[in-house]
């Protein structure tokens, strides 16, 4: 399952745009609650660190403790 956040900040889960409060909600429809599923975290070049570790808390704080980061090359369409 890819989250991607891009350099203007917003996340995407596939194709969809959803909010930090929605994160937790919009993973657990995704995939059945199940807290073991591998959630691969991609961001654009342009975010600054900061912005990417608390996404990823955001996503451990969830209860998916199985994240990968990935880049991503210029920004998504």
């Amino acid at each position: 399952l890819y989250v991607t956040l891009r350099d203007d900040l917003t996340v995407w889960i596939d194709n969809e745009q959803v909010s930090h409060l929605e994160l937790r909600q919009a993973l657990d429809q995704r995939t059945g609650e199940d807290a073991e599923t591998r959630i691969y975290l991609r961001a654009d070049r342009a975010v600054p660190y900061g912005d990417l570790m608390n996404v990823m808390n955001l996503i451990r704080l969830g209860g998916y403790p199985q994240i990968a980061p990935v880049g991503l090359e210029g920004t998504q369409p």
